[in-house]
């Protein structure tokens, strides 16, 4: 199966899961990622908005930045370049980037994040991402140093993926389980 057909196939099922069972997923990944936190004492920490039934860690935001966590938010301003991280906290406004996914202000001040928290449509089981196919977060941690990466998914997203060399694995993964 080639990655685009994977990809189509991977976001119909985990847009199948009903919403009630995902908010419980969502809530077993966001405990994982508050004892990760803790755990790790992070200062700050790239999220992202979620698109197409993504994994949602808004829950925790609130917890986190009462933690002494500074959250940044992804955009992509240059096409074929890596991700810009911009500071935001929860009831910061937010706006539509050119992709309709929720981004920070053009204004908000950029940061290098020390771990970023980066969604998968799909992984394997040595942590290489299956994303969207834009490449952004490939760029984004191919930059040294790079932040810690984290990926985070449902356990229905694990599959077989032909690696390419310009493929970055993740440092660990969170998932439901």
């Amino acid at each position: 199966m080639n990655k685009t057909t994977q990809r189509a196939a991977l976001i119909a099922a985990r847009s199948a899961v009903c919403a009630q069972q995902r908010k419980l997923w969502d809530k077993q990944i966001a405990d994982q990622i508050m004892a990760w936190c803790k755990s790790h004492d992070i200062k700050s920490a790239g999220m992202y908005s979620p698109i197409q039934a993504e994994p949602c860690l808004h829950e925790i935001f609130p917890k986190l930045t009462s933690m002494g966590v500074r959250l940044a938010l992804p955009s992509a301003p240059v096409k074929d370049k890596g991700l810009v991280f911009s500071l935001w906290k929860p009831g910061d406004e937010l706006m539509k980037d050119r992709f309709g996914v929720l981004v920070p202000l053009e204004n908000a001040p950029v940061i290098q994040p020390e771990v970023l928290f980066i969604p998968c449509v799909g992984f394997t089981e040595q942590g290489f991402r299956l994303g969207y196919g834009g490449g952004f977060y490939d760029r984004t941690l191919a930059v040294q140093p790079r932040p810690q990466a984290i990926g985070i998914a449902y356990r229905i997203s694990m599959c077989e993926l032909e690696v390419a060399s310009h493929d970055i694995a993740m440092d660990s993964m969170i998932t439901d389980y």
